[in-house]
């Protein structure tokens, strides 16, 4: 009697193991072939909330309200909104609204879901690792300046922190809404060929800001 307890526990525990290996060959399967699709939808959603956000905004300038700590008319997505100058490493880029792989060919972009500079709480852009985006962030140390200068105004950032993470640990980056911080990163290592399973993490704290009459 034990030994056929036994067989069926052995047996169900390999139809586990099967079904589970085909299901996740399945999901990587369909991920690998329709990838593209998926970033692509990712991107309108995304866009359609940045589109119903500025319905009443449509052609107006980017503005911010000094009183609120608000962006009064925000960028839609793929919106070029700011520039980044980091002057330690040489650093000049043009921040884009948005971070996906199509934005992120053309320049460093901002997470859609984190603060604009000066709304007061944690802003997240992230580039490649080219020497035109954030390849050089590596060589910040402590207390060195990092500029965006926006449509609105300009911030100046002090780098407080450098770190490796893994790229499965960003979601541990938290996004504060009672204090400014910025956050850049890239992948890492710099030189390594192909895909990179770390990432490379400045935070910055805001030391300086002025805005455009």
């Amino acid at each position: 009697m034990l030994n056929k307890v036994k067989k069926i526990i052995k047996g169900i525990a390999i139809e586990i193991a099967f079904s589970l290996f085909f299901s996740s060959f399945f999901i990587f399967s369909v991920y690998f072939l329709f990838r593209d699709k998926i970033y692509n939808s990712i991107f309108l959603i995304n866009r359609l909330i940045v589109v119903e956000k500025n319905t009443e905004t449509e052609d107006k300038e980017i503005s911010f309200d000094s009183v609120k700590k608000r962006l009064v008319h925000y960028p839609y997505y793929g919106e070029v909104w700011a520039t980044i100058r980091i002057p330690k490493v040489e650093i000049n880029a043009v921040v884009y609204h948005g971070d996906t792989l199509d934005i992120l060919d053309k320049g460093v972009g901002h997470f859609s879901g984190s603060y604009f500079p000066a709304e007061g709480g944690t802003v997240i852009i992230d580039g490649h690792n080219s020497p035109s985006q954030f390849g050089r962030i590596p060589g910040l140390d402590v207390g060195d300046n990092i500029i965006i200068e926006a449509k609105y105004g300009t911030f100046t950032y002090e780098v407080t922190e450098g770190k490796i993470m893994k790229a499965t640990e960003l979601e541990k980056i938290n996004i504060q809404d009672d204090r400014e911080e910025l956050v850049l990163y890239t992948c890492y290592p710099i030189s390594a060929i192909g895909y990179k399973t770390d990432r490379y993490v400045i935070y910055a704290k805001l030391v300086g800001e002025e805005y455009e009459n």
